[in-house]
């Protein structure tokens, strides 16, 4: 890998099974995930697929050695959700205040261990991104997470669980929490609304054309620009200059959440060699 490019990172966990199709439905029942047109259960920036191996036993040998940890917002709710599927407790659902977070590990048909956690403020009050001292008295040190406004908190969530494919990694009242592969932002209610003038949270993809074509597929309508300097084709411009680190330029897209706040898709465009 370069300097610059990206470090790996886990795209999907497969599971492998003799009973693929009741096992994906348990999972689905579970969990309250719908698998898509490849067979990926949404979780996350990794999702799980289960497939059909004839290498492997009907039944795990040694469970503990790989184990799914399911990130949930409520760890209560996701117990109750588990409960009602009849699920098999191989740790019931417990709060561990020296970590500051909820654990629970069912098992599920083929013996494979699932462990909900919940990471509560607690947690979070401990880690560097939020509770390190900044040094010399600046932010160098601190972590930095975008903040978008909502005047409808509820229509926003579904916009972007629909729309985006995101989930909140926690919630409170007031405010949704994500987490992607690479940093956050928080969604909070108020009563203002963004300007919509300016870039006011960017995101950085491998591929805009293959994301602009998702994207849209599930609804999102992408802004077209002519002006001096910016011109969109299908949605897509071509902007010069970017920073050193990034490359000499990107490939770039915008598009309004619900709530009038505006995003950008970003592929950085590599320097000539």
């Amino acid at each position: 890998m370069t300097e610059s490019s990206p470090a790996p990172a886990i795209g999907s966990i497969l599971l492998a099974s003799t009973s693929p199709a009741r096992l994906r439905a348990w999972y689905e029942q579970a969990l309250g995930v719908t698998a898509d047109a490849d067979g990926f259960l949404p979780l996350g920036a990794a999702g799980l697929l289960i497939e059909a191996r004839d290498d492997v036993a009907d039944a795990a040998a040694e469970p503990g050695r790989v184990i799914l940890n399911v990130h949930v917002a409520d760890a209560r709710s996701a117990a109750r959700r588990l409960e009602a599927a009849g699920v098999t407790w191989l740790a019931e659902l417990e709060y561990r205040p020296a970590a500051g977070a909820w654990f629970g590990t069912v098992i599920d048909p083929d013996g494979n261990y699932l462990q909900i956690i919940e990471l509560t403020d607690a947690y979070w009050s401990g880690r560097p991104e939020r509770g390190r001292t900044p040094r010399n008295g600046s932010l160098a040190d601190a972590a930095v997470s975008g903040r978008l406004p909502a005047q409808d908190l509820e229509r926003a969530r579904r916009f972007y669980a629909d729309q985006l494919g995101l989930e909140p990694a926690e919630v409170r009242p007031g405010g949704l929490r994500y987490r992607c592969a690479a940093g956050s932002f928080s969604v909070f209610a108020s009563a203002g609304r963004p300007s919509g003038e300016h870039t006011q949270l960017a995101w950085q993809v491998e591929d805009v054309d293959a994301t602009v074509a998702l994207l849209r597929g599930r609804g999102v309508v992408f802004e077209e620009y002519d002006a001096p300097g910016l011109r969109t084709v299908n949605g897509i411009a071509e902007v010069e200059g970017n920073y050193p680190s990034a490359g000499s330029g990107e490939r770039a897209a915008w598009f309004y959440d619900s709530e009038g706040n505006l995003h950008g898709l970003g592929q950085p465009v590599a320097r000539a060699s």
